[in-house]
């Protein structure tokens, strides 16, 4: 057999060889995967919310008619999927596991409808029926059957008919655009807001319907030590905030939230001394905010005291290790750009990816440019990898 490839001809041109699929198998794929991962984190967000730590005890059935939990039947197919560990990419999170048809019958089923309801415009029997149809025509890829133009246009129309409200959610979520106003009366934003430390400063972000907030946490990450090769070239080494550890060491942070997602920013500072700061972004809804907010801040202050202390530790100490704090590196060379020379500076080592071990809450770096998550999005919070080359909009 003969497998011809792609040509990459340069300036986003490909040369399809002719024996390949049309190009609408490829468009129904991409749609088809937007769309049920992006039910997947709308599924997780409504449940986390509205059960926060029970969320994956709910009780399924799945395709196979096999009766269980969430959290159950996701774990038989994790244990199926580890005696082909060296394909592909190992995903743990328990919706990542559940079928387009499993997500159809949580959604619509009498016991759980009226979580979702009030995200679908329409009655349930018609949003089930146009969630099927995308599902049959899914199926029919999945099982390499033929499938029409037509198709493909139905799948784009159900979607934009039954998940715009959806999609409007996520991104709002993820996005919280808005700044908290400090005139903010709220109990939690009172008892919050003065947690700042030496090393580590809060501000407050909301999505425009205020459903959910935000909770920015910056960290200034020490320069503990400089390697510098000239003038052009240098070495530091930095301390660094392991995030998803805040998960696994403050659990009941962790079941109170949505997520927490990180970045990092970097300059150089006078006299050559890096000034990198770790963001870590917790969100969660505001009505969760209210009604546990001294859970919350006394989880918060904890946090952040222990942040100080092993900042102390390992400032002292630079062989010292935190649970949360750590020793990172970042690497700055100087270039010329244009007429004028300027640093560029590489943190990559501190940012760190979602892994096997992390809970369903820690996102890594996920964020958002776009309000159209379902189409627009480029990767995926339990994903380790991007799927697209480069962000796109496809509806």
């Amino acid at each position: 057999m003969e497998w011809e490839k792609v040509v990459d001809k340069g300036d986003n041109v490909f040369d399809i060889p002719y024996s390949w699929l049309s190009l609408h198998y490829y468009e129904a794929l991409t749609v088809l995967f937007k769309i049920e991962n992006g039910l997947r984190i709308f599924v997780y967000t409504i449940l986390k919310n509205e059960l926060l730590e029970k969320w994956a005890e709910l009780s399924i059935t799945s395709d196979d008619a096999d009766k269980g939990t969430i959290k159950s039947i996701a774990e038989k197919r994790i244990n199926q999927a580890k005696g082909f560990g060296y394909l592909g990419y190992t995903v743990t999170s328990p919706l990542m596991l559940l079928t387009s048809g499993e997500l159809i019958r949580l959604i619509t089923s009498d016991s759980y409808w009226k979580y979702f309801n009030k995200y679908f415009k329409g009655r349930k029997e018609i949003i089930k029926n146009k969630l099927e149809e995308i599902g049959q025509i899914r199926n029919s890829l999945a099982h390499f059957r033929p499938i029409s133009t037509g198709d493909v246009e139905v799948v784009k129309q159900n979607a934009n008919q039954v998940l715009t409200v959806i999609e409007t959610c996520i991104s709002e979520m993820v996005n919280c655009r808005n700044i908290v106003p400090t005139n903010t009366g709220e109990d939690w934003y009172t008892e919050i807001r003065g947690l700042d430390t030496d090393n580590c400063t809060l501000s407050f972000s909301q999505s425009v319907d205020e459903q959910w907030v935000k909770i920015n946490i910056q960290y200034k990450c020490p320069c503990i030590k400089t390697k510098m090769w000239g003038n052009y070239s240098m070495l530091s080494s930095v301390l660094n905030i392991k995030s998803p550890a805040i998960l696994k060491e403050f659990p009941k942070l962790c079941n109170l939230i949505i997520f927490l997602s990180e970045s990092v920013s970097s300059d150089m500072g006078e006299g050559l001394v890096l000034d990198i700061r770790k963001e870590v972004q917790v969100v969660l809804s505001r009505q969760v905010l209210n009604d546990h907010y001294i859970e919350i801040k006394n989880q918060i202050k904890e946090v952040l005291l222990t942040i100080s202390q092993q900042t102390q530790l390992i400032t002292q100490d630079n062989l010292a290790k935190g649970k949360i704090v750590e020793v990172g590196s970042a690497t700055a060379t100087r270039g010329k750009s244009g007429e004028y020379e300027d640093w560029h500076i590489s943190t990559d080592s501190l940012a760190l990816p979602v892994k096997e071990d992390d809970p369903p809450e820690y996102w890594g770096n996920f964020s958002l440019l776009s309000m159209h998550f379902i189409s627009g999005t480029d990767k995926y919070p339990w994903m380790p990898v991007a799927v697209c080359p480069e962000y796109d909009v496809l509806f």
